[in-house]
């Protein structure tokens, strides 16, 4: 019996003794940052062209998904895919972004948005637009 009281006591005493005061653990509510730099706002280009995409995105914790969007004049979004993104989001790092946005021999005049999201590992969204003109 006393056997077994210390046995009891021993264990009582390494659970409380190996219980450590538990760390806060601080959420990440911040969304990443994006800044383009280029083109500037209101640039001007041709059909045909190459739009010169540069962007820097930081994020506290880390990235988790990057997308570039192009808005045409009649609202028709679309993504754009180039493995500078993709290179961008295995790196997962704050970085400079460049990407090349190729505009069709017959896209429409007028006004075009481009359009940098930015997704971290918690789940907070940042983005930033720029609107170019095609002639």
């Amino acid at each position: 019996m006393k056997k077994l009281n210390w046995l009891f006591l021993m264990f009582l005493a390494v659970v409380f003794f190996s219980c450590d005061d538990e760390e806060d653990v601080t959420l990440d509510t911040t969304a990443p940052t994006i800044t383009i730099t280029s083109p500037a706002a209101n640039a001007t280009f041709a059909a045909g062209d190459v739009i010169p995409l540069k962007a820097t995105i930081e994020d506290n914790e880390g990235l988790d998904n990057l997308k570039v969007i192009v808005t045409d004049p009649s609202g028709t979004d679309r993504e754009v895919a180039d493995q500078n993104i993709v290179n961008f989001l295995k790196d997962k790092t704050n970085k400079d972004l460049e990407v090349n946005i190729g505009l069709d021999s017959t896209a429409v005049a007028g006004a075009y948005v481009l359009t940098v999201e930015a997704t971290d590992k918690q789940n907070n969204k940042g983005s930033k637009s720029v609107t170019v003109a095609v002639m």
